[in-house]
């Protein structure tokens, strides 16, 4: 294992902001993307420093396992097909972060815990703004404070407009959640619940 940490779809909006912060500390990245030429550009805009892997996931999933980097950054979407998939391909001592918003994505990942502990691994999932911005939040607002009986988490997203049509595995991650439905607590327990069964107006 070496103390490199691998970006996946960092050409990706999320992927790119991720690599330039990591960038900034001094770490030693890999960027690992489909496009050549768009990771030959961001390394150029970093400073040169990173290495870049340019390939089809299949073949970038290969290459991580045969080089066992400290850390990988799954920024792949949509995630219940590469979650699982790009935590698989960790070997022994790799740890695996990723962005998911997709509760079966996070769920695979969650049940991988046993398995990557005995493997030296760490698995974090959902370090996204889906899951960061709203679940951490109403922790910490009741951390202290009595059980409570009723939360009610209103998230407005708002993603970045670039030119041009918006990416493949963003528009798939997007389709994915929306056709997947909600979910609730109700007496302890999760289910389903209707999209859009309870509509608010809400003023910014």
């Amino acid at each position: 294992m070496n103390n490199e940490v691998w970006v996946l779809g960092a050409t990706g909006r999320t992927g790119r902001a991720i690599a330039a912060r990591l960038h900034e500390r001094g770490v030693s990245l890999v960027l690992v993307g489909r496009d050549r030429e768009r990771l030959g550009s961001l390394v150029a805009e970093l400073g040169g420093a990173p290495q870049l892997l340019a390939g089809t996931l299949e073949s970038s999933l290969a290459e991580l396992t045969r080089n066992a980097p400290a850390v990988v950054v799954n920024t792949v979407g949509p995630f219940t097909t590469t979650a699982l998939q790009v935590a698989r391909a960790c070997p022994p001592g790799t740890h695996y972060v990723d962005i998911a918003n997709e509760l079966s994505a996070v769920e695979k990942i969650l049940g991988l815990d046993r398995q990557a502990a005995a493997a030296n691994q760490v698995f974090v999932t959902g370090a996204g703004y889906g899951v960061l911005a709203t679940e951490s939040v109403v922790l910490r607002l009741c951390k202290g404070q009595p059980p409570a009986t009723r939360v009610r988490v209103d998230a407005l997203p708002s993603i970045a407009v670039e030119a041009g049509v918006i990416g493949r595995a963003l528009a798939a991650t997007v389709v994915e959640i929306v056709s997947f439905g909600g979910r609730e607590v109700r007496h302890g327990h999760l289910v389903r619940s209707r999209t859009a069964a309870h509509v608010v107006r809400v003023t910014t």
